[in-house]
């Protein structure tokens, strides 16, 4: 695979403290710029600064997306386009970028995130089920305290009453973080800890570590960190940022859009988070089927890489 024409060799440690630096240094600037952005919109709450609001919880929610888009934008979609600048001449070809996309793959893609949801929502389940040794009591309380707070932003993000809340919904929370997560974890972190460990499977895994354990939700680590792993195999197989790009968005479109429709239709959210749940057999069949698909596509990708690099049409 080719890595573009590099500007400097920095090591793979000092390329990651540039992408932290940019990464706090865009998380402060680009919240600042929401908070600007949010309070000509629609005020500045007051529980900013004093814990209270002066907001009606329509305007406070409209603040919070606007906070969070641009937060995200800061974090996790401006570092690696700027660190693809720093270390290559050609930052979209050392980003990944590839135009030549398979209908086949990206219909795999489709299949594969619709069929492995049963076999998440397992991994799911298991993850909330551990439980800590009892010297860890208190660290376990603060984790559930941590993961409830999580729990009801969440819930807060997610209230839709028309099709304009399903427009910003999908940019904030799967369109967004499809492109800037994979282009920072994928296109950056998996990098540069493959470069540094020399073995892209310890890239890929590390990085999927990372990816679930930033988002400091401790009850769904594991379902995150094998969904970072799959994005990081898609990425190697592929050759190409965005398949996995396609996957995350997938991922994430598909719950906001299904939450949308059960508001539509007068449920609760709460009714939504237990309509997913199926039986063992369920199970079974999607691990079977996800075994599969990923096989047929690694071979299908493959295949596809040794065409292209052929040059053949």
């Amino acid at each position: 695979m080719r890595q573009g024409h590099t500007i400097t060799e920095n090591h793979p440690v000092i390329s990651l403290l540039y992408l932290v630096m940019l990464a706090l240094g865009g998380a402060i600037t680009f919240s600042a710029i929401g908070v600007a952005v949010g309070a000509l919109i629609y005020g500045l709450p007051e529980n900013l600064l004093t814990g209270e609001t002066n907001l009606t919880q329509a305007n406070e929610l409209g603040f919070m997306k606007i906070l969070q888009i641009f937060s995200s934008a800061g974090l996790f979609l401006l570092p690696p386009l700027v660190l693809a600048r720093i270390e290559s001449k050609t930052p979209m070809q050392w980003l990944k970028f590839n135009n030549s996309l398979s209908s086949l793959l990206i219909l795999l893609i489709l299949v594969l995130m619709l069929s492995g949801n049963p076999v998440l929502e397992l991994i799911v389940e298991l993850n909330k089920a551990m439980k800590l040794p009892e010297f860890l009591r208190d660290v376990e309380a603060w984790m559930l305290a941590k993961e409830k707070q999580m729990e009801i932003l969440t819930k807060q993000l997610l209230v839709m009453n028309d099709w304009k809340d399903l427009s910003i919904n999908l940019l904030m929370i799967a369109v967004l973080p499809a492109i800037s997560e994979e282009l920072f974890f994928r296109g950056c972190v998996q990098r540069l800890f493959t470069k540094w460990v020399k073995n892209y499977h310890a890239g890929i895994w590390i990085t999927a570590i990372i990816f679930s354990a930033i988002h400091i939700q401790f009850y769904g680590f594991f379902p995150r960190m094998f969904l970072g792993a799959l994005f990081g195999y898609l990425l190697i197989w592929t050759g190409n940022i965005w398949y996995p790009i396609i996957a995350h968005f997938v991922n994430n479109g598909v719950t906001v859009i299904a939450a949308y429709v059960y508001q539509r239709q007068g449920k609760s959210l709460d009714e939504f988070e237990t309509a997913t749940q199926v039986g063992w057999p369920v199970y079974l069949g999607s691990a079977v089927i996800l075994t599969g698909l990923l096989m047929f596509f690694r071979q299908s990708a493959l295949k596809l890489q040794e065409k292209n690099e052929a040059g053949l049409d």
